[in-house]
């Protein structure tokens, strides 16, 4: 007697299995849609990455061209200008240096530059801040720098902290991951032909 009724309600089953995913299946607008919480996650971290992709593309601009970003006027466009122009200097001089040991030194005669005196070592937003690495990618891409890298270097001396800018060849420099996320987006935006090294 049991088996008799097994055959219907299996039968039953199969019946309202098929129409339930059916509905499933239809297009009925009047129906929210299910989203599932990894989609919503995923979309978040989507936008977050947007956000932080335009971020990046926009303080490079600042630094690409000052001047049409915040205006001729501006006082932020003045103080990157400023910057740029206290870099160059600031690498002209290590490079000269450093041809001048090559042209006229010797291993017994030459100098040492280790460090170049610069009001870059006393901006915040260079020191502190994060903003080094647009300075950095400034000087590579839009002045042609593949040779040595700046950085500004943090000295703990007599339980004090102090900044130098120092140099050093760019082939050997090793940046921190979010400095490289910051070039790969430079470079894809701006100079999709070009690479660092």
């Amino acid at each position: 007697m049991a088996k008799k009724n097994q055959l219907p309600v299996a039968r039953a089953f199969t019946a309202f299995s098929k129409k339930f995913s059916r509905s499933f299946q239809a297009t009925d607008n009047s129906k929210p849609n299910i989203v599932h919480e990894d989609e919503i996650l995923q979309k978040k971290i989507d936008a977050k990455e947007a956000e932080y992709r335009a971020s990046i593309i926009s303080k490079y601009q600042a630094y690409s061209d000052p001047y049409h970003t915040y205006g001729k006027k501006s006082p932020e466009a003045a103080a990157i200008a400023e910057d740029e122009a206290n870099l160059v200097k600031a690498y002209s001089l290590f490079k000269a240096v450093r041809e001048a040991n090559l042209s006229i030194g010797d291993l017994s005669t030459f100098i040492t530059v280790k460090k170049v005196e610069s009001p870059l070592t006393s901006r915040e937003c260079y020191t502190i801040g994060k903003n080094f690495i647009y300075l950095q990618c400034w000087l590579i891409y839009e002045q042609g720098a593949r040779d040595f890298i700046p950085e500004i270097v943090e000295i703990e001396e007599n339980m004090e902290t102090r900044y130098e800018l120092q140099f050093s060849p760019l082939k050997n420099y090793n940046f921190d991951y979010k400095d490289k996320e910051v070039i790969a987006i430079i470079e894809s935006v701006y100079h999709p032909s070009q690479k660092k090294s």
